[in-house]
């Protein structure tokens, strides 16, 4: 369902409403609801390849998939793009791009969770009803994983 942002705005008004996770990336959209909320509001991307733009449009920060195999490539992107530094923020960013793609090459989180079993962070066990990641997809999420500098 989604949630339009003069919605969003008014509610925003709430004291118990803090913060919202916003993963419709149609042009306008954002800066539009970025004007509808307090200015206080934290206003957060859902999507990880768009994330930096966003930021660009008065977003906080990301509720990131990505950074679950690379954290601090995606804390530095985003403390580089709310510092306002958008240069070093993209040249970041670029290094993460065959991630934010490839961790959804199959259901999330079957990519993520091979990358970190292949990274040592976790078991290669998953539960039902997830499925191992395919042997055809795994050398797309360990190209995107070299590029950004966290395969082993």
């Amino acid at each position: 369902m989604d949630l339009k942002p003069e919605t969003a705005g008014r509610l925003s008004q709430l004291p118990g409403i803090v913060a919202i996770k916003e993963s419709v990336t149609e042009a306008g959209r954002t800066r539009a609801l970025v004007d509808a909320c307090r200015k206080d509001f934290c206003i957060l991307s859902g999507e990880d390849a768009v994330a930096l733009h966003l930021i660009r449009e008065g977003t906080r920060g990301v509720i990131s998939v990505t950074a679950n195999v690379a954290p601090r490539g995606v804390a530095d992107v985003m403390a580089a793009g709310l510092r306002g530094d958008f240069a070093a923020a993209e040249s970041l960013d670029a290094s993460l791009a065959g991630l934010h793609r490839d961790l959804f090459i199959e259901s999330n989180p079957i990519p993520t969770k091979w990358a970190l079993a292949r990274m040592g962070l976790m078991g290669e066990g998953i539960r039902l009803p997830l499925t191992p990641l395919s042997p055809a997809a795994q050398p797309a999420v360990l190209a995107a994983m070299r590029a950004a500098g966290v395969a082993v």
